[in-house]
């Protein structure tokens, strides 16, 4: 007990990064990274949603307008005309980046399908959940 609670105030005190890296290392999901910027997938099933922390401040949620929530979606997300992120949501409807504050623009693409959001704003310590929204007739719902 005493270990693991030095262990947190050590992390505490070398600050958030710190405290979000040995956050990451819990997850139930990999930690994977394009160029400087790290995310994960994840959110299949009530229980996953529930214990996974959502440690970065862009989340994107993939889903249709009947409520179902979609996985494997192709992302882009650039500022300024420049792609900062390109990544897939192999491992659940949500995808979670660690992007600095700022303006972005982010792509997806479901089954050929194509949603965006221009714009998003980020702000300094707060996440932003931005939610992209299909028809189901435009995505295959594997039935």
């Amino acid at each position: 007990m005493k270990r693991s609670l030095g262990a947190a105030l050590v992390a505490l005190v070398a600050g958030v990064p710190a405290v979000a890296a040995a956050a990451a290392a819990e997850l139930p999901v990999p930690v994977q990274q394009y160029e400087s910027v790290r995310y994960y997938s994840a959110g299949v099933g009530v229980e996953e949603r529930k214990q996974v922390p959502q440690l970065y401040p862009l989340k994107v949620v993939f889903r249709t307008d009947a409520g179902n929530l979609l996985c494997n979606a192709d992302v882009t997300i650039a500022t300024g005309g420049k792609t900062v992120f390109r990544g897939r949501a192999e491992h659940g409807p949500w995808l979670v980046v660690d992007v600095p504050p700022g303006t972005y623009d982010i792509t997806a693409v479901q089954d050929g399908a194509t949603r965006t959001a221009k714009g998003v704003k980020l702000g300094k310590g707060r996440q932003r959940t931005v939610v992209l929204t299909w028809k189901p007739a435009d995505v295959d719902m594997g039935l």
